[in-house]
């Protein structure tokens, strides 16, 4: 279990979720964007949802929470998600430029 310290506090989840969601953070920080996560953990000995909000100001340290929690997590749905998404802010899919009608007959005095 990984401990993800944030500004207001803290959140107990998987230790895959928790480097999932720094490496998203990362992500997140180089292209100056911000966005929710949801994630599975433990509040209060309780597995519980929470929602928290990362971009590039966010300040999160995750740490070895120790053997006092020893709970599984369906991790697949978010880590794929968390992936698919850091995999697109690290590779955005190319805009194209739309057709603005004939540019066979433009020149450079067009412009």
């Amino acid at each position: 279990m990984k401990r993800i310290l944030y500004s207001s506090g803290s959140v107990l989840t998987g230790d895959e979720i928790a480097h999932s969601v720094a490496l998203y953070a990362t992500a997140l920080a180089r292209a100056g964007q911000a966005n929710t996560v949801s994630l599975p953990v433990i509040q209060d000995g309780v597995p519980g949802m929470v929602e928290i909000v990362i971009g590039p100001a966010s300040q999160l340290i995750v740490e070895d929470a120790g053997d006092e929690f020893d709970a599984e997590f369906d991790a697949g749905p978010y880590l794929e998600r968390l992936a698919e998404s850091r995999r697109e802010l690290e590779n955005p899919p190319a805009i194209q430029p739309e057709s603005t009608g004939d540019t066979d007959s433009l020149s450079l005095d067009d412009l």
